[in-house]
């Protein structure tokens, strides 16, 4: 599919996600508020996530992202609303790599609750005021890891402004790579109009290939990231799985909660790893083994588009009563079901606690 449908399915994504987005989150924000008294501390991680969500959305409407792969090279294209200076829009690409990345760490943050709510009870105190606030702090080490990468190790080289191919050097041909790629893929949209950032791999040079060590250093630092959140997250979910495989309840109701805890998890690990591990992935690993995806690796941003509005839109659907008061206040009814969460305590026992719920 050529560049400008992807342009038009994105800006669509744009608009649809961004409804989405704010309509989910608002809703949800409001159930915590009223319906949230027995989720403890895990209400407030999740209106942070809702709150960055909303900010998210906004920063995706207004940089309006592209992303392109030729020629081992990986673009983030980043269309401007208005003039400003190139480093200006270096700024800006890097910083929305790092709302890129806060959705890994912040999905991780949320699997570890889960974790310790379902396997390891006693380490709930580390999500309790104070030791609450040291978690922002973590959290900002791997997102300014990956946004300080984003602006130091993929500066404008001459092979983004000059070279194109080996093949076309020995043309005598010097189009700009970068303004190749915007009139062959994107008609009507001017380099000067956008900010980039470059992920070159490596280039040809008189038939040899010579690789861009900075800019691997930096894909190392991304890979990282996104490796360790992902371990976090099959790890914990995994382990939450197994916990309440091993603590089968007698009888059918508590059955019945294990089984919905098991699909709550399997929806929350699906979510985030079908719109943002698997294409971000790609997008890393396509240029290393020189696959070309030219415009169609817009689907990365089509996916992050649509991110932000379903993953509370699941929180709503699997807390029991955000989804009975939903439920209630389409039918005239509003419900007002408390909630208990099921997890393990010390003696691996299965026990009832109001302290959160992600069952149905």
């Amino acid at each position: 599919m050529n560049g400008q449908f992807w342009l038009a399915l994105v800006d669509t994504a744009d608009m649809v996600g961004f409804t989405l987005t704010f309509s989910v989150n608002i809703i949800l924000l409001g159930l915590i508020r009223t319906r949230g008294k027995h989720l403890g501390t895990y209400k407030y991680l999740m209106s942070f996530f809702s709150f960055f969500s909303m900010f998210y959305a906004i920063v995706e409407s207004i940089l309006g992202p592209i992303m392109h792969i030729e020629n081992a090279t990986f673009f983030l294209i980043s269309r401007k609303r208005f003039d400003y200076s190139t480093r200006l829009g270096k700024i800006n690409s890097a910083f929305y790599c790092a709302c890129f990345a806060t959705s890994f760490v912040l999905s991780a943050v949320h699997f570890v609750y889960r974790y310790f709510a379902a396997c390891k009870p006693h380490l709930l105190r580390y999500f309790n005021l104070p030791l609450l606030l040291l978690w922002p702090l973590g959290c900002s080490i791997p997102v300014t890891a990956w946004a300080g990468v984003s602006y130091f190790l993929y500066p404008d080289t001459e092979y983004t402004e000059a070279a194109v191919t080996y093949e076309e050097n020995i043309q005598a041909n010097r189009n700009h790579v970068f303004r190749k790629v915007l009139q062959t893929h994107y008609d009507g949209i001017k380099k000067e109009n956008v900010s980039y950032i470059a992920y070159v791999y490596y280039q040809y040079e008189d038939g040899v290939r010579h690789v861009y060590i900075k800019n691997l250093l930096g894909c190392f630092v991304h890979y990282f990231v996104m490796s360790m959140t992902f371990v976090v997250v099959f790890y914990c979910g995994f382990s939450t799985w197994w916990t309440i495989r091993e603590h089968r309840g007698a009888s059918d109701r508590t059955r019945q909660l294990q089984n919905q805890l098991f699909n709550a998890l399997v929806l929350q690990t699906l979510i985030p790893s079908i719109f943002m591990y698997i294409p971000t992935g790609v997008m890393f690993i396509a240029p290393f083994f020189d696959v070309n995806l030219n415009a169609n690796a817009n689907f990365i941003v089509f996916c992050s588009f649509l991110y932000p509005g379903l993953d509370p839109l699941i929180l709503i659907l699997i807390i029991r009563e955000f989804r009975l008061t939903i439920f209630g206040i389409i039918k005239g009814k509003p419900g007002n079901n408390a909630v208990m969460d099921v997890h393990t305590n010390s003696r691996g026992k299965v026990s009832s606690v109001p302290v959160i719920n992600l069952s149905g």
